[in-house]
């Protein structure tokens, strides 16, 4: 052992008297033995569960694109991957974020450290995406290991915003919403922990998805806690996000094996295009008086989303206001779970451990390298949460993060009283437009920016309810996004109300 024994029994606060440790160096050599037998065994592939990779060519001609072909830094590769001809996205074109594995592309989580490292798999999303027929054109820019709101974390620089090139694009998918928003492509996967498709989409003016916790399969991806990880659409267009969706969503099971454990075992998804035709008359949508008027909000957006919500009534949606006092704790609540979570969940190789379903080992032993080979390489925001959780650990355990838990199961159930009379909570998705990307600001500022931006976006992570980000309105030159909430697996009933509010939206209606 590289540690002595009783070096380890002193980190879990055991002190072994010298005959307690021969006896329990015994013990151990003994369980050793079976790790011993399980490393030496040849686990199943994942193409054996899940198909390989293969089926899809043009892996060989990734390239890193230079300003000229990527004036916003939204890309990090740029590749071509068609997918199977005649399915539902054939000649859809697809940016995926890289976080997400897509076979023998370099998949760096936007860090450094990660950089050398090439997946042996799609993740299921892309698999999916694949086998519809979408082309997949490249891995898309974002703030490293997706820590980050505003896309400027990011190690291989900011992402800029299409709208303004003085300001960032949001975060963490930064390049996956800048991508669509350039129209270099038709949409775009990004991962959501705390508001990270749904910024971004607000910040660029196009539409963000955040679906129902467990809608979509994660497997493949690094994630950042198993409890509030999520996939989501980025697109030009309602309609296209259900395209998307339409095909990605749906549980993870091969072979009569159920590979992603976030997911429920039930998992029926919707034709959320057809969804979009629907008409709203007689819907209602309740209008959050906490998600407006937060110190940090820029009064134009609020009256942008009130013009918008208005509209939504002519259209002939009923609308009411709804009182939730508890949502104003959603900074606390995300800023707890989210730094200690992430700990947990990097120290467990950005995968997770203890859960049922298909382990990425390569992608384990990458994301562990990268954390013990190059620390200095990490972003502020990584460094500040990993020692966060270590002080929270030193002090009170983990009793901080579980409290804030509980308190978020109170809290979701308050959002589900509300929408027992409402068909969908709105609220803006971001307090503000587009900030200034400020290359002089220091590390302080770049990481406060983490419980000021997600105020109204990171708490529906937590409690699992899907959001809809939809332009509505421009301030000053920069879009507005109007965020809708709705009940858990009634993702048809949003991308009603959000053809709605985008249909009633002509683009250029500026404050």
């Amino acid at each position: 052992m590289t540690s002595t024994l009783s070096d380890i029994a002193a980190e879990w606060g055991i002190d072994l008297t010298a005959a307690e440790r021969e006896d329990y160096r015994t013990l151990v050599e003994e369980m050793e033995s079976a790790l011993s037998a399980v490393e030496s065994m040849s686990p199943p592939r994942f193409e054996t569960l899940h198909g390989s990779p293969d089926r899809h060519g043009g892996r060989d001609g990734a390239t890193q694109p230079g300003a000229d072909r990527d004036p916003y830094n939204a890309w990090l590769r740029r590749c071509r991957i068609d997918g199977t001809s005649g399915g539902p996205l054939d000649g859809y074109t697809l940016g995926i974020k890289d976080n997400i594995a897509v076979a023998d592309i370099p998949c760096t989580s936007g860090s450094r450290a990660l950089e050398r490292f090439e997946p042996e798999i799609d993740a299921t999303v892309v698999g999916r995406l694949l086998d519809a027929g979408a082309t997949v054109l490249g891995k898309t820019n974002m703030d490293a290991f997706a820590m980050g709101d505003a896309g400027e974390l990011q190690d291989y620089g900011p992402t800029v915003n299409p709208s303004n090139d003085d300001m960032l694009a949001g975060g963490s998918s930064s390049g996956s919403a800048a991508a669509v928003a350039a129209g270099d492509c038709d949409a775009a996967i990004g991962t959501d922990q705390a508001g990270s498709v749904r910024t971004p989409a607000a910040w660029c003016g196009v539409v963000g998805c955040k679906p129902t916790y467990g809608l979509v399969p994660y497997t493949g991806i690094f994630g950042m806690d198993f409890g509030f990880d999520h996939v989501g659409v980025i697109s030009q267009t309602v309609r296209d996000a259900g395209r998307v969706l339409n095909v990605i969503a749906g549980e993870d099971r091969q072979n009569g094996c159920r590979l992603d454990p976030r997911q429920p075992r039930s998992v029926t998804p919707d034709n959320y295009v057809a969804a979009s035709n629907r008409d709203v008359t007689e819907k209602t949508v309740g209008v959050l008086k906490e998600g407006f008027d937060w110190p940090q909000s820029e009064p134009p957006v609020d009256e942008t989303i009130r013009k918008a919500i208005d509209r939504l009534e002519k259209s002939g949606v009923e609308v009411v206001s709804v009182s939730v006092p508890d949502h104003r704790l959603a900074p606390s609540l995300v800023g707890v779970t989210a730094a200690i979570g992430a700990a947990i969940t990097y120290r467990q190789g950005g995968v997770g451990t203890t859960t049922p379903g298909w382990h990425w080992t390569d992608g384990r032993v990458a994301f562990e390298g990268a954390l013990d080979d190059f620390p200095g390489a990490l972003s502020p925001a990584v460094v500040a949460s990993l020692l966060f959780a270590r002080q929270c650990w030193k002090t009170t355990g983990w009793s901080g993060y579980a409290r804030a838990k509980n308190r978020v199961l109170a809290l979701s159930r308050e959002y589900d009283e509300k929408l027992t009379r409402c068909d969908a909570l709105v609220l803006p998705t971001s307090p503000t437009t587009a900030v200034e990307h400020d290359s002089d600001a220091d590390r302080v500022k770049r990481v406060e920016r983490l419980s000021t931006i997600p105020v109204n976006t990171g708490v529906f992570n937590q409690t699992g309810h899907p959001a809809m980000s939809v332009p509505c309105g421009v301030v000053d030159g920069l879009p507005v996004g109007l965020q809708l909430v709705g009940r858990r697996f009634d993702e048809s009933t949003l991308f009603q109300l959000a053809a709605a509010v985008e249909a009633d939206f002509d683009g250029a209606a500026a404050l």
